[in-house]
């Protein structure tokens, strides 16, 4: 997926944050959303550690995982066990694919971790039969979300120390992504919530940042982090009641779109 995060070293945890499965019955809402024929053929961009992959091929759909990185495919081969995946490994920017293969693309909470996210979703139309459908499920919250306030707050210190692009390279908003698929010539068909993300207390969520076990300090030098991480702590103390607990996200939703 082009310079986008490399979730390679955090494979083993990253079920942790974001669970280890698509709940059936909204997989299954999705396809009927997409009106996707038994054994139809879905690719995932992105597919990481399986997450949806493996839920999708569970309700009877023939489905390719992608992603750059071996180690969350490894991942996602050992939890398909009993329903294999063929897994690929590549970019979502340049898809190994011929065009109108498929009948579905995934691209579940990835947009914002990709700076050529735009040629993903080019690529994602060129490989999809005519007719065919997109699932976009975006997880990065709201700018009201008191998570979302913190991450952004940790964006603007390590600004500030000379790191120019620290974070999330790619989409930062949902509707920028609505946007440039209405203009690549796809219609959005329905939306669908499925809930808050996973509980967490502030001070879990920060001691998790400072830790390096979400994507915010992966690229970041050392010494940056050490001269901001203290005050990005001062910061949220004095702003924030840290033993509160929230889902992170607030929601989370699923678009589907289709390719006319």
């Amino acid at each position: 997926m082009g310079q986008g995060v490399n979730f390679s070293a955090n494979a083993s945890v990253y079920d942790r944050r974001h669970g280890a499965v698509l709940p059936r019955d909204v997989a299954q809402e999705l396809a009927d959303s997409g009106v996707l024929e038994p054994g139809a053929h879905v690719l995932d961009v992105g597919a990481g550690t399986g997450r949806v992959a493996i839920v999708f091929a569970g309700v009877g759909y023939q489905v390719t995982a992608l992603d750059p990185a071996l180690p969350m495919l490894n991942e996602l081969r050992l939890k398909a066990r009993e329903r294999p995946v063929p897994l690929v490994a590549g970019e979502g920017a340049r898809l190994p694919f011929a065009r109108s293969r498929f009948d579905a693309v995934i691209l579940a909470r990835i947009l914002y971790l990709m700076p050529d996210w735009k040629a993903v979703l080019r690529e994602a139309y060129d490989v999809l039969k005519p007719g065919g459908c997109l699932f976009h499920e975006w997880g990065n919250g709201q700018p009201d979300e008191a998570w979302v306030q913190i991450r952004e707050k940790l964006r603007a210190l390590f600004q500030d120390a000379g790191v120019e692009t620290p974070f999330h390279p790619g989409a930062r908003s949902e509707a920028e992504v609505d946007a440039v698929l209405m203009g690549l010539g796809f219609v959005r068909s329905k939306k669908l919530p499925i809930g808050p993300g996973p509980n967490m207390t502030l001070h879990d969520f920060v001691g998790r940042v400072a830790t390096g076990e979400f994507s915010y300090v992966w690229n970041i030098p050392t010494h940056v982090q050490e001269s901001c991480i203290p005050l990005l702590n001062k910061w949220c103390q004095d702003t924030f009641d840290l033993e509160q607990s929230f889902p992170m996200p607030r929601e989370l939703a699923w678009t589907t779109y289709r390719k006319e």
